[in-house]
């Protein structure tokens, strides 16, 4: 007697609108404070993998569901600044200009450069999740770069030089520059942030398609060849992979998840006027697996 093979249920279909030409999507009718809307979370997983970028507007998240949320994207990191890991969650990393009781609740000047989150660990994350809790009405968009688009946008010469090169990155390099006004970091921290090398050219580990693996500050150095050359180096691929045509701008509105994917963007946020407004936002990390 056979036995009928059980068929998967089909993905929810989202309805959708893009961001940018090459990449990223905005999901429209969507809450996501219920736990009954997990189907859709759960396509919003899948869909990452393709559009590299997702934004969801208008939520009302606690940070409670803000975390159940993340985990269902996979297993959720916790930062090396505790100090900032401030609403009881130790899964929410708080980047905020806001003090209380006369110390910080959270990280204030965090990512003004161009990134992808935790590249300096040897399993950098997969993606990130940052919910905006308050807002300025004006400033602090944040850019996103497709480095898909970048690598594709190489020329072929340029392509055959750098696919099997490999960088250094490094968190204790790019803290020195970034936080130079702060306290250096412990001994602790230190020891959880050893330098580590990457490839210059990752591999999507599901698409299977390759991307620019590098970074402003954190990429320390190319690997085997001379200081000069590698400064040259990674000065160009940086400054081609932001070229306009590669670049989302996002101009936050309280309320917005805004989920996007390490392995194949870089970030970067902009100023505002600190002294002016408040801002709060709440990012949760996902681990993700060793580029390749």
């Amino acid at each position: 007697m056979s036995t009928a093979l059980a068929t998967p249920a089909p993905s929810l279909a989202l309805k959708t609108r893009p961001l940018h030409p090459g990449f990223g999507i905005e999901v429209l009718d969507l809450d996501l404070s219920d736990p009954a809307s997990d189907a859709a979370v759960d396509a919003l997983v899948e869909a990452l993998d393709v559009h590299s970028v997702i934004l969801v507007r208008g939520q009302q998240l606690s940070n409670r569901r803000h975390v159940e949320i993340s985990r269902r994207f996979g297993t959720l990191m916790v930062h090396v600044l505790k100090q900032f890991l401030t609403t009881g969650l130790p899964e929410i990393y708080v980047l905020s200009n806001v003090t209380e009781n006369g110390k910080p609740i959270g990280n204030h000047k965090e990512g003004w450069n161009w990134h992808s989150d935790l590249s300096y660990v040897a399993e950098p994350s997969m993606g990130s999740l940052l919910y905006a809790v308050e807002v300025p009405p004006e400033g602090a968009d944040t850019l996103f770069a497709s480095m898909h688009l970048a690598w594709e946008g190489l020329s072929p010469g340029m392509q055959a030089r750098i696919r099997h090169l490999k960088a250094t990155h490094s968190y204790a390099g790019y803290y020195a520059k970034a936080f130079a006004d702060r306290a250096p970091l412990t001994e602790e921290q230190k020891a959880r942030t050893p330098d580590v090398v990457h490839p210059v050219v990752r591999t999507h580990p599901v698409t299977g398609r390759l991307s620019l693996y590098v970074g402003e500050d954190i990429v320390k150095c190319i690997e085997g060849l001379p200081p000069e050359e590698s400064d040259a180096l990674l000065a160009e691929l940086n400054a081609h992979a932001v070229r306009d045509e590669f670049v989302y701008r996002h101009r936050w509105c309280q309320g917005d998840l805004l989920i996007w994917d390490n392995r194949c963007t870089m970030h970067c946020a902009t100023p505002y006027d600190d002294a002016r407004y408040r801002r709060i936002m709440h990012r949760t990390t996902v681990a993700g697996t060793r580029p390749f």
